[in-house]
């Protein structure tokens, strides 16, 4: 399978500019059209914002789907194009090699406001290490139209899933805590804009009240069901254990 998939990035003086008209684009993008946006640091040290769009459909109709996105800016990369799926799923192995350090904090976002795009430039912004990123996924489409109650999942409606990566090699504790401290100020600034709960998968395990939130009314179904199938507590997370 190919999709239409790349990297479009650009300079920060142009971050503020370009994520307001992407606020606006994704409100309106078909359901075959998917985009990561956020910040990392290229290999000169630059940090610079990215688009990565995903289009699953004919190449034709997906280059007319971005064409938009290209006139956000004056990006620094233009690298979109028809990739294999297979390549765009390994595409990022690279990027997390073994023994490498990190801490991960998530918001779901209610849309991309004046507000949200201030704090992740003005709060996210030195990157804690050179391996730090900021991932924000477009979670829209088909996934927002089904019932809360058929799956888990309780969050059903179109938002951002923002991504607060640090990471770091090896370093003394004092230096660990001030990365997991930069991607926590972000978290905390964004609160305030975001969805109770988040992404289960992506909870720190001191963040036990948000599970609950994060099931949303399916929490007490869920509870019964493993009250009646694994009352020992045999599968069990160190995120997900209040479900016991």
């Amino acid at each position: 399978m190919t999709v239409l998939s790349g990297l479009l990035l650009y300079p920060l003086e142009q971050a503020k500019a370009v994520l307001h008209r992407f606020k606006e684009f994704i409100a309106t993008a078909p359901d075959e059209l998917t985009i990561e946006s956020g910040f990392f640091q290229m290999p000169d040290g630059q940090t610079v914002l990215f688009l990565s769009p995903t289009y699953c459909g004919s190449i034709a109709a997906g280059e007319q789907a971005i064409a938009p996105l290209r006139t956000f800016g004056e990006p620094l990369v233009d690298g979109v194009q028809p990739v294999t799926y297979n390549a765009l799923i390994h595409g990022l192995d690279a990027t997390a090699p073994k023994g490498r350090h990190y801490y991960i904090q998530t918001r779901s976002l209610k849309g991309l406001q004046a507000k949200t795009i201030e704090v992740l430039l003005e709060q996210g912004l030195p990157l804690s290490s050179p391996f730090s990123m900021i991932g924000l996924d477009n979670f829209h489409g088909a996934a927002s139209r089904v019932a809360v109650s058929e799956t888990a999942f309780a969050l059903r409606q179109d938002h951002l899933m923002v991504r607060m990566i640090a990471a770091w090699e090896p370093q003394s504790p004092a230096e660990e805590q001030r990365h997991i401290k930069w991607a926590q100020n972000i978290s905390q600034a964004l609160a305030p804009y975001a969805f109770k709960g988040g992404y289960i998968n992506l909870l720190d395990e001191k963040e036990q009240e948000r599970v609950p939130l994060a099931f949303g009314q399916n929490y007490e179904r869920l509870l019964d069901l493993k009250r009646t199938y694994d009352p020992d507590d045999v599968f069990r997370s160190a995120i997900g254990h209040l479900v016991a």
